[in-house]
């Protein structure tokens, strides 16, 4: 699943990864997709493009209008990354879909920055689920964007 020089620290990004799906905040929240057709580098990284190794979402709320999910990923990029982010719904007159009001990436040059990376970015979404935040509106005021319109019925 994982390029063969970090094939060595599957176990351990399994460890850390459990932390997240026993989290009493994302346990029945939370999934984790594999993409092993993206273990190689691309030949040649286009900007902007990431091809994911596995991803994960954890979505805190949802109500069919709006949402907020925190997500996880390790991705080739110009280089491989772990990315992690606290995401929004979008409700700029440009809609872009969503909004990334907190997000961190880490660069991987060998595996003990993979390792280091991955425990970095489970750390930053167990921050944000043992804080219980989980509105929406909060996170986008804090961000500096607009709310959601109230929902029509």
């Amino acid at each position: 699943m994982l390029p063969s020089e970090y094939a060595a620290t599957l176990d351990e990004l399994q460890r850390l990864g459990r932390t997240l799906d026993v989290h009493r905040a994302a346990a029945t929240r939370i999934g984790w997709w594999w993409y092993p057709e993206h273990r190689q580098r691309p030949p040649v990284p286009a900007d902007g493009v990431h091809l994911l190794l596995f991803d994960t979402t954890i979505t805190l709320f949802n109500s069919g209008h709006d949402w907020l999910e925190l997500t996880l990923d390790v991705a080739w990029g110009s280089r491989l990354t772990v990315n992690a982010a606290v995401e929004v719904g979008c409700w700029c007159s440009q809609d872009h879909n969503m909004h990334q009001v907190r997000s961190e990436s880490w660069p991987v040059t060998g595996s003990h920055d993979l390792v280091r990376g991955f425990a970095a970015g489970i750390a930053m979404l167990t921050i944000v689920l043992d804080s219980g935040s989980f509105d929406p509106s909060a996170w986008r005021v804090e961000a500096g964007l607009p709310d959601a319109p109230p929902r029509r019925q």
